[in-house]
């Protein structure tokens, strides 16, 4: 699997497939992200692809090859206010209906749980916020994101378990209120 610093260095020189490469690794972890402020799933799809394409069209003003996921997640952060500004993403408006089956009742407790979990995960530095997003939403292994990211395994290994006791420190902070 190629890194970050790989696909980068091959889209500056005309590869856009390895830009495909790099949407697909990141293209998960940006929806959750966005989700969390944009709680609509078609407005953050669309978040997704703006920041995705602004990305490659500023590519070249990436400094640091290895920080792409970081530089992603800043550009991702700065399109959610601008469609908030823009009004493009719609406001949520929560009506409140007591005739709710319990069934009903059990998917919007766990709606909210991981609503709630995701904006933690968003409260997490950058660097922290891209390796929950590597393993847990898009699913790749520790070998996988130690290549992605060009870090030891041991590194990336010690900075997921710091970012993971952090969520569960805040987790239960807030649950036990």
């Amino acid at each position: 699997m190629a890194s970050d610093r790989e696909l980068v260095t091959r889209v500056r020189g005309g590869d856009v497939e390895a830009y495909g490469e790099l949407s697909q690794r990141y293209e998960r972890s940006l929806l959750a992200a966005v989700l969390v402020n944009v709680h609509d799933v078609q407005a953050a799809e669309d978040v997704v692809q703006e920041t995705l394409l602004l990305a490659f069209r500023r590519l070249k003003t990436l400094r640091d090859e290895d920080k792409f996921g970081p530089w992603l997640m800043q550009i991702a952060r700065r399109q959610v206010v601008e469609a908030i500004r823009a009004r493009r993403v719609p406001v949520a408006v929560r009506v409140d209906n007591s005739e709710h089956d319990v069934a009903q009742d059990d998917n919007s407790q766990i709606w909210i749980e991981h609503e709630y979990l995701l904006t933690l995960v968003a409260q997490l530095p950058d660097h922290e916020r891209v390796l929950i997003g590597q393993r847990y939403f898009d699913g790749h292994s520790m070998a996988e994101i130690a290549a992605i990211t060009s870090r030891p395994i041991g590194t990336v290994t010690k900075q997921l378990s710091r970012a993971i006791a952090r969520l569960r420190l805040w987790w239960d902070k807030e649950n036990l209120r």
